[in-house]
């Protein structure tokens, strides 16, 4: 199991003070968009308004349609440090699924987010679900898998220093109380502090805040920061999975 895989690192890093990301956006990364991409592009799938705004077509034998949220890509302009920057919309689209925590334990549920930034053809998979390996420190895990094409200008995805949380896009993030491992080329494991009053800080975040920032740092030294939002579907996701998990 990938988190048994990586216990050792978090466990020998453990003296180390939980990392602190500072703001919600890498100077010099405005919060404002650039005239360049002002205008949204549309997202991928079908869109918050559109659904609420017709009747469900689905049938009681079949599943709702997924509802995507937003996702926004900032990136600094290296070429031009004192710009705007770069802005890229994509989406999002949340779900809650069982994954077997280990062999012979029984299936939990997880939630998960697919992410999707079209132009930059860039998907991530990130997932939430409770820790159950005593040898983790830690009281739940986030993944995080980058999919990028061969030819990506940033190179790849060098580190990943946590994750904040935020009630809306522009804002400032709170950094969730963790550390963060590379397990190996764009997949990054974070452990969250079991000490409790930093848990139980994590998932009131969790919980209440609509947004969550992902820093980014590239492997030519580039950052980015990928700024997702829950929106109904994914504060239902995290409902059912902590619902779920306080029973268990």
């Amino acid at each position: 199991m990938v988190v048994a895989a990586v216990a050792a690192a978090i466990v020998g890093a453990a003296v180390v003070k939980w990392p602190r990301v500072e703001t919600s956006q890498p100077p010099p990364i405005a919060s404002q968009p650039s005239s360049e991409a002002a205008q949204p592009s549309p997202l991928p799938v079908q869109s918050t308004q559109a659904t609420q705004s017709e009747p469900s077509r689905a049938t009681p034998n079949q599943a709702a349609p997924a509802i995507a949220q937003r996702a926004v890509l900032y990136e600094e302009d290296r070429g031009a440090p004192n710009s705007e920057g770069k802005r890229y919309v994509g989406s999002a689209i949340w779900r809650t699924e069982a994954v077997s925590p280990g062999p012979g334990l029984p299936p939990e549920l997880a939630v998960h987010a697919n992410i999707e930034i079209p132009e930059r053809r860039m998907t991530v998979t990130w997932s939430l679900r409770r820790n159950t390996d005593k040898a983790l420190p830690a009281s739940h895990t986030i993944e995080i898998m980058f999919n990028l094409p061969a030819d990506f200008p940033g190179g790849g995805i060098a580190s990943v220093p946590g994750v904040l949380m935020k009630k809306e896009e522009q804002a400032r993030g709170t950094p969730l109380a963790g550390l963060a491992v590379k397990v190996t080329n764009g997949f990054f494991l974070i452990g969250l502090s079991a000490v409790d009053a930093d848990r139980q800080r994590n998932i009131q975040l969790l919980k209440d805040q609509a947004w969550f920032d992902i820093p980014i740092v590239y492997t030519n030294n580039g950052r980015a920061i990928m700024a997702v939002e829950k929106g109904p579907p994914g504060d239902r996701a995290f409902a059912d999975a902590f619902a779920a998990w306080a029973k268990q």
